[in-house]
C-alpha cells in the first residue's frame, strides 16, 4: 500500500475568492518535502502531492486544519503552521512515514 503525503499550500480559488499572494512558509515546506522524497523516501512506496488550500478548505477544516501550510499523511493531519512551530519536524515525519510503510507491508 502506498503512503500519501499531501501538502495544502496557501493558494487556490473558491467561488469569487482567489488567493494572489505568495506563501513563503508553503514554498519552504514544499522544498523540504521534495528533498525528503529524493533522500529519505527514495526507495519507499511514498507519493507526495500539493493541493491548493482554498480550493480544498472544506476538506482541511474537516481534518481540523485551517492554516497553511498543512501536511496530511494518509488522510490524517500531521502538521499545520503556527507561530510557535513555523516548520514541521523533519525527523518526526520521516519516522511516522517509515512506520506507515512498515504497517502497509505487513
Amino acid at each position: 500500500m502506498t503512503v500519501n503525503i499531501t501538502q495544502f499550500k496557501y493558494e487556490g480559488a473558491w467561488g469569487p475568492f482567489k488567493i494572489k499572494s505568495i506563501c513563503e512558509e508553503c514554498n519552504l515546506t514544499t522544498s523540504i518535502l521534495k528533498n525528503m522524497m529524493e533522500k529519505e523516501f527514495k526507495d519507499k512506496d511514498v507519493i507526495f502531492e500539493t493541493k491548493p488550500w482554498l480550493s480544498n478548505w472544506i476538506y482541511c477544516f474537516l481534518k481540523g486544519c485551517w492554516h497553511a501550510p498543512i501536511i496530511v499523511v494518509d488522510g490524517k493531519k500531521f502538521y499545520q503552521f503556527s507561530e510557535k512551530q513555523p516548520l514541521f519536524n523533519r525527523e518526526e515525519l520521516k519516522n511516522y512515514v517509515y512506520k506507515k510503510v512498515e504497517e502497509a507491508q505487513t
